[in-house]
């Protein structure tokens, strides 16, 4: 099989979003159909299938991976061919599933509504309903110009509708062996309980592979149980940065001290729940350029993860303002020292090359134009300052004529 541009997830996975689309991927925003069984066999779905055979890119939804690749890192097609076990649960999953139409669901990804009580500086309304009066606000302003592009005409603060959902896909998913849960924030209501209470009726939840993501600050140990029937329920906590740099990233008045005590506590269930995992996840970027090592040293201790494999640091791959290339070449090269001493320390963490290989890309000019008025703009909305949250990345990019 030539295995230039194939990946597996359009051919094993359901993927829904709360704006009443599916697309091929957790990584695509290229919308495929509605939400309906007819959407996973279209034509749309078998040509993607069968241009992805053929080794051909189809670079309108797969631009994501296919700008991780050409820059030298590894893209989430890639670890998904990599891991087939830890990401699909199954093996063989080449040869037995290739088919254009009919073939078996092991994975699927839910989305189940764009509600979330934060507004991160990298995430925006399609993610998050808080992001709306903000965007609104930068899009009148004229700070979007030539940046996101791609919200314009987006439908707001959507959700999944659970029945008709099992409706569509419940013969479907007979065989599931992992699920991915996503936001807007999974906790904010009531969907993530009904809908493992009504997926009991259509496969054996105790085989199943549970990872949510989740900010945590709408759980507790006791919202968690219900859940834990699954056979693994991985709880990943979006963090990003520590200290006074987690608020100001994050965009809500929740501080890192708070989000420490509520790991901590479910963290705590792993004695009773050993099929309980916690770990932490955060988006490599501009703003948090200098925050790593710091973060990895209170990660590894929270998680009891002493080697740092439960340490998730992906390289942000949008909006491109943010990525941290476009970042004061000093703080890069004094990042990059910084990388090399926790690749010495955590040999088995899979993400530092990548972010390494990030860092030696060139600047952009014209992202680095637009990081300036975005992130000058939203300050001003938000009544934050770069200067406080982060003053030395404010001091270098000041330096420049950046800020």
């Amino acid at each position: 099989m030539d295995k230039t541009a194939y990946c597996p997830m359009p051919f094993v996975t359901l993927t829904v979003n709360p704006t009443g689309v599916m697309t091929r991927c957790m990584m695509s925003m290229k919308p495929m159909g509605p939400i309906a069984k007819s959407t996973y066999e279209n034509e749309d779905f078998q040509t993607l299938r069968k241009n992805m055979l053929n080794g051909v890119w189809d670079l309108s939804g797969c631009e994501s991976c296919k700008r991780a690749e050409d820059d030298g890192r590894k893209s989430q097609r890639t670890k998904w061919l990599d891991r087939e076990e830890k990401y699909l649960g199954t093996t063989g999953i080449y040869e037995q599933n290739t088919d254009l139409v009919s073939n078996e669901v092991h994975h699927l990804y839910m989305n189940f509504n764009s509600i979330c009580n934060f507004k991160c500086r990298m995430c925006g309304p399609h993610y998050s309903n808080a992001w709306i009066p903000d965007h609104n606000k930068l899009a009148e302003s004229g700070a979007t110009k030539n940046t996101r592009p791609w919200i314009q005409d987006t439908k707001f603060k959507q959700q999944i509708d659970v029945d008709k959902f099992f409706v569509e896909f419940g013969s479907m998913l007979s065989n599931l062996k992992q699920i991915w849960i996503t936001g807007g924030e999974p906790f904010m209501d009531n969907s993530i309980y009904k809908f493992f209470e009504k997926l009991e009726d259509y496969c054996d939840v105790s085989k199943l592979k549970v990872l949510i993501n989740t900010n945590a600050t709408k759980i507790s140990p006791e919202k968690l149980k219900p859940l834990l029937k699954v056979k693994i329920l991985n709880i990943n906590v979006s963090v990003d940065a520590t200290g006074k740099l987690f608020p100001y990233m994050r965009g809500y008045n929740y501080t890192f001290k708070k989000l420490d005590k509520k790991i901590k506590s479910i963290c705590a269930l792993k004695d009773e729940h050993p099929n309980l995992k916690v770990n932490v996840n955060a988006a490599y970027q501009i703003f948090n350029i200098l925050d790593i090592e710091d973060f990895f040293t209170w990660a590894t201790k929270i998680t009891d993860n002493l080697d740092g494999t439960q340490v998730e640091y992906r390289t942000l791959s949008g909006p491109p303002f943010l990525r941290a290339r476009n970042a004061p070449n000093k703080l890069k090269d004094e990042a990059i020292v910084m990388l090399n001493r926790l690749k010495n320390r955590y040999p088995k963490n899979s993400y530092l090359d990548d972010i390494i290989k990030e860092l030696n890309q060139p600047q952009v000019e014209v992202d680095r134009e637009n990081f300036a008025r975005w992130n000058s703009k939203l300050d001003e909305l938000r009544d934050e300052k770069l200067k406080d949250a982060n003053p030395r990345l404010w001091s270098w990019l000041n330096r420049e004529g950046v800020v």
